[in-house]
């Protein structure tokens, strides 16, 4: 099964729509055969309309939740809403939001629109956990103040409009977007901020005292936790642990090269196993499952809804361009190698196929998954394809299959560690003294 991530919000064309809607004006146009057809002329806001309603039409075309019952409440109606907020003022920037908006409806973390990589926040380090946006010292660890309000608009309000905009599949979910998202620009100037200011102001509450502060902004690379110089590497750790850093689930020579060198080490007398799939977005699930077969080990069977249609097989030539398939999730297939003394670690940025690996370790009763709570949910949609609108040049990914975990008593929103950590522990630093108690 491949189940690809989205690494990214970003990655849009930015052709500012200006020039789409300028190029369809264009009447005089020659087709395929050298012959003159009429282009339609429409407005800025017609052309963004227009791409809102072939967005509507694709996204039921492809997604698998229009053909399992599955669709929210009220979803016509929120439909609608986003259309009808399209006016001749909206910029590019706006629209891409009305496009996530719209797509967070679906309740699919991979189903996504493209965005700005680097937005421009609030130059404050914070992380958001439950209902509050704690304050990060120098070392990155959570301190006991926190951001109370921007502007005069509470942190409250601000994931009220986060959650709005970005799906989260869990709580683990809601925390990863209200960090990456609440103190940015965009989103102050949805919840009514006046942006155009250099600086803001932020009400803190430090040392149990409130007190406000004027900050200015700065580029924040949200995605910075995924950058890797490497795909997968390993090491030994005290000459009895086996360490592989896998940052990323993809199938090429340093996966074979890694695998090749977990047989040895096994082979070796080592029977002490770390994978590390923190901060990894995920990519192809057979990465994962390379591993768990070089370590005599076999994961159990997630269960799988596949949805075709004329965008999937696009993507996959083999695929009909209707119908669908199903597939049952089976526990029982598990394989366990009792000689192998396995962890998983995990924290809020594991992702898709390395969430997956997480989920086979505990459903299967592997190993021990030793970290935080994954932001994806294991029972979720995924496998993306992409489509870039019309006229805007925006582009989205969308789901075309609904996984669901081998364990069907288990949560289906959250892969809960079975030794979880708190935000600033050493989570790498817990699974070696957990493994070095063993017999």
């Amino acid at each position: 099964m491949l189940l690809v991530c989205a690494l990214m919000l970003g990655g849009c064309k930015r052709q500012n729509t200006e020039e789409a809607v300028a190029e369809t004006q264009n009447n005089n146009v020659l087709d395929a055969k050298g012959t003159m057809e009429s282009k339609e002329t429409f407005t800025q806001k017609e052309a963004y309309r227009k791409d809102l309603e072939e967005l509507f039409q694709v996204t039921e075309d492809t997604h698998p939740e229009f053909i399992l019952n599955d669709i929210p409440e009220q979803y016509e109606e929120k439909k609608q809403e986003i259309l009808s907020a399209v006016t001749d003022e909206t910029t590019d920037e706006e629209f891409a939001f009305m496009v996530q908006r719209y797509l967070t409806l679906l309740r699919d973390g991979h189903s996504r629109a493209s965005n700005e990589n680097f937005p421009s926040c609030v130059d404050v380090h914070c992380t958001a956990v439950g209902e509050h946006l704690y304050l990060l010292n120098e070392e990155n660890e959570i301190t006991a103040d926190e951001v109370l309000a921007v502007e005069g608009v509470t942190v409250k309000e601000l994931f009220e409009v986060v959650d709005e905009y970005f799906t989260a599949e869990n709580e683990a979910a809601k925390d990863v977007n209200h960090t990456n998202w609440a103190v940015s620009k965009t989103i102050l100037k949805l919840a009514g901020c006046d942006v155009t200011k250099e600086q803001m102001e932020v009400t803190l509450k430090c040392a149990e005292k409130t007190e406000t502060k004027m900050m200015g902004f700065t580029n924040k690379n949200i995605y910075s936790c995924y950058d890797t110089l490497y795909d997968v590497t390993s090491k030994m750790i005290e000459d009895s642990i086996y360490y592989i850093d896998m940052n990323v689930c993809n199938v090429n020579a340093a996966l074979d090269r890694q695998v090749k060198e977990l047989q040895q080490v096994i082979d070796g007398g080592v029977k002490k196993i770390i994978i590390d799939v923190r901060d990894n977005p995920g990519g192809n699930s057979d990465a994962p499952l390379a591993f768990l077969e070089a370590m005599d080990m076999k994961a159990p069977s997630y269960g799988c809804f596949i949805r075709y249609s004329k965008l999937a097989k696009e993507n996959y030539s083999s695929y009909p361009s209707t119908g669908s398939d199903n597939y049952e999730p089976d526990v029982s297939s598990a394989k366990k190698n009792p000689d192998i003394q396995l962890v998983v670690l995990t924290n809020e940025n594991t992702y898709s196929s390395a969430t997956m690996l997480a989920s086979w370790v505990k459903d299967g009763h592997l190993g021990t998954v030793i970290g935080r709570t994954s932001s994806n949910a294991p029972s979720s949609y995924g496998d993306i394809l992409y489509y870039t609108l019309t006229n805007s040049n925006i582009t989205f990914t969308l789901s075309h299959k609904r996984f669901l975990r081998a364990d069907q008593n288990a949560d289906p929103k959250s892969v809960t560690p079975d030794i979880e950590t708190d935000y600033s522990e050493d989570i790498l630093s817990v699974a070696v003294e957990y493994l070095k108690s063993l017999e």
